[in-house]
């Protein structure tokens, strides 16, 4: 059943735990799925003082009040009567569960009126993300339940789960793991081009880290930065990335390849106040201008410290550095960050391009984010792009650039000069 037409209200547990399963097996290297556990304080109480059809409106009430904080690919059941469990799924971090689970907790703060009852839901959360805190539903569900208690218990509004001690400890050790890789200099970069869709060319490319592809261990992108962020690793690990982005970069333009390099930026990064001054230092070290350099951030980086945030990002513009917003509209963040911020592009997140011909509501998010950003005078890139009918609808759309397998898979530094040269000769007449 569809509530205010924005998101699924999920009629029963089976169902719940059978959609979550799924999006657990679904997921991809770059991406995670999270379970939201909301524990309404007082409902216990509304059950004796309301009726069964009062009770119905108060969780009216409720679908209302949270609606403005949940996504269109968002589910949620009523697991009990002071309970209710949410997927989020297809988020590119914790972080941005956390966000969600914070905007909802905001919506749910100010009291209900129903006749002469005031009613204040005193909601508390458990927050766990898979594959990072569990493999299977059960195990997530259950974790996103403990997060709850310790938040109960510490009188916390929410609590996060934490890594479990085989994960931490066990014969495959990924914090010491991803210690030695970085201490080795052994990440990988891979770099995608985007095409521009006005002039047919390549303007600029993204470079996405992978774990060394000889190391024993399999380890998923996204797994790699969070279990980075919580150790304390993301500072070497971003330093290391960038170095070796710049060196090959400046490598490149040498050949004659002209192009902007976009690098994906933490969240947890954005609080170092020496951020802007470690990026210039290695841009001076390879002599390249800030102006080829863009820099991705995901709406997670505005969760805390908005003045701080802001701040370092018009540090970062000063420099010379693009700035975009990664994966937009899977997030929970406001339309006032974009006349806040000093944000040059919008990147349409894949889940809504791939789904344009087969949801409606998709294809008219993907518009209005384009209209939203021209509105505000930036470019839109749209990723996921794998077949040349997207490509058409994107480009009637007015997308200014695309990304995708429809045109080449994530490749080395030397492949891609190679691929970028082969794409002048005769890859534009694709277009």
């Amino acid at each position: 059943m569809l509530i205010g037409q924005k998101y699924a209200l999920i009629e029963s547990l089976d169902e719940f735990m059978s959609t979550l399963e799924a999006e657990i097996q679904q997921l991809d290297d770059s991406h995670m799925v999270a379970v939201l556990v909301l524990s309404l304080q007082r409902s216990d109480r509304l059950q004796a003082l309301l009726n069964a059809h009062y009770a119905q409106i108060v969780k009216a009430h409720f679908c209302e009040a949270i609606s403005p904080s949940l996504r269109v690919k968002d589910r949620f059941v009523f697991a009990t009567e002071n309970e209710c469990w949410f997927i989020l799924p297809h988020l590119s971090s914790e972080a941005l569960a956390v966000l969600a689970g914070h905007r909802l907790l905001n919506a749910l703060s100010s009291p209900i009126n129903i006749e002469s009852h005031t009613i204040f839901f005193h909601p508390r959360l458990g927050i766990a993300c898979a594959p990072l805190h569990a493999k299977s539903a059960v195990e997530l569900v259950r974790n996103a339940e403990l997060a709850l208690r310790n938040a109960q218990s510490n009188n916390l509004r929410f609590d996060l789960a934490r890594v479990t001690h085989d994960q931490r400890h066990g014969p495959d050790d990924l914090p010491r793991a991803i210690k030695q890789v970085l201490d080795d200099n052994a990440l990988e970069i891979r770099y995608q081009p985007k095409v521009d869709l006005r002039s047919k060319s390549i303007k600029s490319v993204e470079a996405l880290v992978r774990w060394p592809s000889d190391h024993s261990q399999r380890v998923a992108t996204n797994l790699l930065i969070d279990t980075a962020e919580q150790f304390g690793l993301i500072e070497q690990l971003t330093i290391q990335v960038f170095n070796k982005v710049l060196q090959e970069a400046a490598d490149w333009q040498v050949q004659g390849l002209q192009a902007v390099v976009w690098i994906n930026l933490s969240a947890r990064l954005l609080a170092m106040e020496q951020l802007p001054r470690v990026l210039e230092r290695l841009l001076q070290v390879w002599n390249m201008p800030a102006t080829s350099v863009g820099l991705e951030v995901t709406e997670s980086a505005f969760i805390h410290d908005i003045e701080h945030t802001t701040a370092l990002l018009f540090e970062l513009k000063n420099l010379g550095f693009r700035l975009s917003i990664d994966d937009f509209g899977t997030g929970y963040s406001s339309l006032a960050y974009l006349r806040r911020f000093p944000i040059d592009e919008l990147k349409v997140d894949r889940v809504f391009v791939q789904g344009m011909f087969s949801s409606q509501a998709d294809k008219q998010i993907v518009q209005s984010i384009i209209g939203l950003a021209h509105n505000f005078g930036l470019s839109v890139v749209a990723e996921g792009v794998e077949q040349e009918s997207t490509l058409n609808a994107l480009r009637s759309m007015g997308c200014d650039e695309i990304q995708g397998f429809y045109f080449a898979q994530p490749m080395p530094a030397q492949e891609l000069i190679t691929w970028c040269d082969e794409f002048r000769c005769q890859g534009a007449a694709r277009l």
